[in-house]
């Protein structure tokens, strides 16, 4: 691993043998490594795993010198501040639980369809199935409102991913002054708490700010 410098700025390489660069489980952790160590010491603006350069004076003048104001401006947007990511997943069987508890006439559908696959409780089982997704659908938009009502404060700026996922009810990063970090871990600590046994949290971070930046070098190969 080596820095190559022009003026203020600095990228972190390392020499390849090809150009073609495949995404190889150790490879993607040693580059998730790198960013990390760097991050512990100041500004880090991600590039995606596989940016090739032909050579060293190819990445100065086709992309630190040639991109100088661009990049030293997004280093001083992102000066001080870190990525976290989010994602709450729901128990499986406690939500259900929870919906049918909650809901007389899915819990008659459920008596009614117990162990029955014929074709006579078919019309039954599509009306269970659609006022379960129905009402999962609720509670999710329902409880993202609510996380993100308690953690978007605390950030800077917000991205939050909007692909239905199956029992999943927030993905999300948020970009936080390394100052508001402590606070957005005592929250998180204790959302985990609220919600134990109903929700399953994957907290991550800090991080070189991904969901924030997309710098393209152009003369890449």
């Amino acid at each position: 691993m080596a820095a190559v410098r022009d003026g203020e700025l600095a990228a972190l390489t390392s020499p390849v043998e090809s150009t073609k660069v495949r995404a190889k489980r150790r490879d993607l952790l040693n580059h998730s490594e790198v960013l990390a160590a760097a991050l512990e010491r100041g500004t880090v603006l991600p590039l995606r795993f596989g940016v090739v350069f032909e050579n060293e004076a190819a990445l100065v003048e086709g992309f630190l010198r040639s991109r100088q104001e661009e990049l030293a401006a997004l280093l001083r947007k992102f000066e001080g501040k870190v990525e976290l990511t989010v994602r709450a997943q729901y128990e499986e069987n406690a939500i259900l639980a929870e919906i049918v508890q909650a809901n007389p006439r899915i819990a008659q559908l459920r008596e009614q369809t117990r162990g029955g696959q014929d074709a006579a409780t078919y019309p039954l089982r599509a009306e269970l199935g659609e006022r379960v997704a129905d009402e999962l659908q609720r509670r999710t938009e329902r409880d993202r409102k609510a996380l993100l009502d308690r953690l978007s404060p605390l950030a800077v700026d917000t991205e939050v991913d909007r692909e239905r996922i199956e029992h999943q009810a927030l993905r999300a990063s948020f970009l936080v002054k390394r100052r508001d970090v402590t606070a957005f871990d005592d929250v998180m600590d204790e959302l985990a708490g609220t919600h134990a046994g109903r929700i399953r949290f994957k907290y991550v971070g800090p991080l070189a700010p991904h969901s924030f930046v997309s710098v393209t070098p152009l003369e890449s190969r």
